[in-house]
């Protein structure tokens, strides 16, 4: 059986490495130079010196500018964010603080604006803080990496909310899923806070991996997800519907969408 090996070999006129395949058997013992030359060889010239340093410190213009937007979003909407923000705080801990928060019309549309500015989050902070993991592991350019997702968190958007507009078809009742709605709305805006830390972390340690950054992120949003989880139990039984109409709702509307994003992330 064959096993491909590297030998480096440096020529003081050329400087190129030999490439050569050769048998396990052949390891231990002397070999010819002649021998080194056949139909499987192959000869690579090196890169020059300082040339990846140059490729690696050349700054990602189109990922720059795309987090430049985001920022100049944040300035715009500052306004609607240090408005909206404390009142989506109290309605995560308070259901009836939630009720309160969509009763003020304009506090509600400020909310809806930050959990806009959320969405946007997700793509940018992890291609910030993931864009080597992502080149190596999926095989992506990192802003190709961010629309997707971007697009992706859409289209599980418009399926849920397709969904809420079916189930309030066919129970006649509008307001339970609109409440379940601008809930997600709020725990949303939370998750987005909550993993910031995760940024800092990598300013203040860049010896973190990219890896441990995205697992820390997940572990900072799961008791967030936990946490909608139960209110919308709250809001589905409280408006008098059985146990098995929420696990069917968990099932469709909540798992699902999570399970097809995972499945398209990883099937890239």
């Amino acid at each position: 059986m064959f096993q491909k090996d590297t030998l480096y070999i440096t020529d003081s006129v050329s400087c190129r490495y030999l490439i050569v395949d050769l048998p396990v058997t052949h390891f231990n013992r002397d070999i010819s130079a002649d021998s080194l030359w056949s139909s499987t060889t192959k000869s690579l010239a090196p890169y020059p010196m300082g040339s990846s340093s140059k490729v690696q410190s050349s700054p990602n213009l189109l990922l720059s500018g795309i987090i430049l937007t985001f920022f100049i979003i944040l300035i715009i909407f500052s306004r609607e964010l240090i408005s909206a923000l404390p009142a989506v705080f109290k309605s995560i801990f308070s259901l009836k603080n939630h009720y309160k928060l969509e009763e003020k019309l304009s506090l509600s549309n400020m909310r809806n604006i930050v959990f806009v500015i959320s969405l946007i989050y997700f793509p940018v902070i992890i291609t910030i803080m993931a864009d080597n993991f992502i080149s190596s592991e999926f095989g992506i350019y990192p802003p190709f990496f961010l629309i997707l997702f971007f697009l992706s968190l859409i289209a599980i958007g418009v399926a849920k909310k397709l969904i809420f507009k079916l189930l309030s078809w066919l129970n006649r009742d509008k307001y339970t899923f609109a409440s379940l709605e601008k809930t997600g709305f709020n725990h949303v805006i939370v998750a987005a806070i909550v993993t910031f830390p995760s940024l800092l972390a990598k300013l203040f340690n860049p010896e973190l991996t990219e890896e441990t950054l995205i697992y820390a992120m997940a572990f900072s949003i799961l008791p967030i997800y936990i946490l909608y989880i139960f209110r919308s139990y709250q809001i589905i039984i409280g408006n008098r519907f059985s146990p098995f109409f929420y696990i069917l709702y968990l099932c469709g509307a909540e798992i699902l969408p999570i399970v097809l994003l995972a499945h398209f992330i990883l099937s890239l």
